[in-house]
């Protein structure tokens, strides 16, 4: 929703280290390859399912230099955990540590763009059962 405001160097950065996300956890699920996929298409990004080196992380973060492009990042890194229907202890570690190095380590802060995320979640899961027929 809100990658639009990027730069395309920062998408595919942003695309990079979801990919490292997706794989954190030891299992790539199908909703998160479903988001890359989606993603990749949509900002039109290298699909490559190959993620930012660890040695190349520090660098590709500078490339988040404003304070909007940095909560895009946090919010979009949370919200690709949360596809598989949880942000486990591994994902969580991922992204305190990313919101470490880009200066964005206020715990407040990362629980606001979590709630966010996740209320978010919930309106996408409240607004497909609506949109199901009631069962009798």
């Amino acid at each position: 929703m809100f990658v639009d405001r990027l730069r395309p160097d920062q998408r595919q950065v942003l695309y990079d280290i979801a990919v490292m996300l997706a794989e954190v956890d030891n299992d790539v699920s199908i909703e998160e390859l479903d988001y890359l996929k989606d993603f990749s298409e949509a900002y039109e990004v290298s699909s490559k399912l190959e993620p930012i080196a660890d040695d190349r992380l520090d660098d590709a973060l500078r490339l988040f230099d404003t304070y909007s492009s940095k909560v895009i990042l946090l919010q979009e890194l949370i919200k690709l955990s949360y596809k598989d229907g949880h942000f486990d202890k591994s994902e969580q570690d991922k992204v305190l540590l990313i919101a470490q190095k880009i200066g964005l380590n206020d715990p407040d802060l990362i629980l606001r763009i979590e709630s966010w995320v996740r209320e978010g979640v919930n309106w996408l899961y409240e607004g497909e059962a609506l949109l199901e027929p009631k069962s009798n």
